[in-house]
């Protein structure tokens, strides 16, 4: 009897330490979930951020965990262009970028940002979101070794000043206005009679506060989310430029994820989009409000400041020093549909 109970002991011993070790195997075995940091320089309080919490939300409960999203906004991973640059370089996962920062990556890309290509919503939606310039961009950007998960909104820009109302051609005379780090911005404000300065979007608040620049042409929501308006007492709804954004992943972090997880993902991300352009055409009309609200002068753009502002644009589109860098075959499409070549 003693040998059977000792027998016994020593069997249940053996099944208990087998399912330990099959436990501890499991646990071991157990796949840590994909992590996705998503970039971005905008502030905590833009669409980009607010909408980029439901594409958080989004992923990790469809993924039932298997994806987590870390979003890191506020410049946080870099400049746009660093973080563009880490996008394709797999630094960085993923990422939403105007088409401005990913111009400095992307070159080629640039004529999307040429003034007065599009000066209405029913122009982007036709021409980038449903049409050939959407379509040669994410061909561009994808050359480049970065994947495009969509477009969408950044806004129109508009130009602020401090010194006063813009409503000809004349009242730019040898106004500073900061511009992007780009030939073609230099050009355009150029031919208006500006001096343009090109300063990194995050050192345009200080230049603004300590009198550097005079004024800047961010559209409303940037200029209000960054809090630049508090430096300006005027705005003219110029829509000379339209900024759209790409939704951009690095195409290694896309490869390594299961064919079900890049479906959840690019699912989110076609919800993301259309839910960025939502907000963000939504809140240039509140942003308006607030900002006349706030104290600053809302002025429309006159018949003889959208002429003067479009044949400057025509004149930089027919600039080789500037669109030499562009793909140049829509750059020739741009100049015969103008009927300038």
């Amino acid at each position: 009897m003693k040998k059977l109970l000792i027998l016994a002991i020593s069997l249940i011993m053996l099944v208990s330490l087998t399912a330990c070790g099959s436990s501890s195997d499991d646990s071991a075995s157990a796949e840590e979930p994909v992590v996705i940091h998503f970039a971005s320089t905008v502030s905590t309080t833009h669409d980009w951020y607010i909408s980029a919490q439901t594409f958080k939300d989004t992923v990790e409960k469809e993924s039932n965990g298997s994806i987590e999203v870390v979003i890191d906004f506020g410049g946080v991973l870099g400049s746009d262009k660093e973080i563009v640059e880490g996008v394709a370089a797999g630094t960085v996962d993923m990422s939403i970028d105007s088409t401005v920062g990913i111009d400095a990556v992307v070159t080629e890309l640039g004529f999307v940002n040429l003034p007065y290509l599009m000066t209405s919503y029913d122009e982007v939606d036709e021409l980038f979101y449903d049409g050939w310039i959407g379509e040669k961009a994410t061909e561009l950007a994808e050359a480049k070794g970065i994947k495009v998960l969509g477009w969408t909104d950044c806004d129109f820009r508009w130009m602020t000043n401090s010194v006063r109302p813009i409503e000809s051609v004349d009242d730019l005379a040898g106004m500073k206005l900061r511009v992007p780090e780009s030939p073609m911005y230099l050009a355009f404000f150029k031919a208006l009679g500006c001096t343009p300065t090109p300063i990194a979007f995050t050192d345009l608040p200080s230049a603004l506060q300590q009198g550097v620049v005079d004024g800047q042409d961010n559209g409303p929501v940037l200029t209000y989310t960054a809090n630049l308006y508090q430096f300006q007492k005027y705005m003219t709804k110029s829509n000379h430029s339209f900024a759209a954004a790409g939704v951009l992943f690095n195409p290694a972090k896309w490869d390594s994820m299961s064919a079900e997880q890049q479906t959840i993902v690019q699912d989110a991300a076609d919800k993301y989009v259309t839910d960025v352009k939502t907000a963000v055409r939504a809140s240039v009309i509140s942003i308006e409000a607030d900002m006349t609200e706030e104290g600053v002068t809302i002025i429309e753009t006159t018949p003889e400041l959208d002429a003067s502002m479009r044949a400057a644009a025509e004149k930089v589109w027919q600039d080789e020093e500037v669109t030499q860098y562009y793909d140049q075959d829509a750059v020739a499409k741009i100049l015969k549909d103008a009927g300038l070549n």
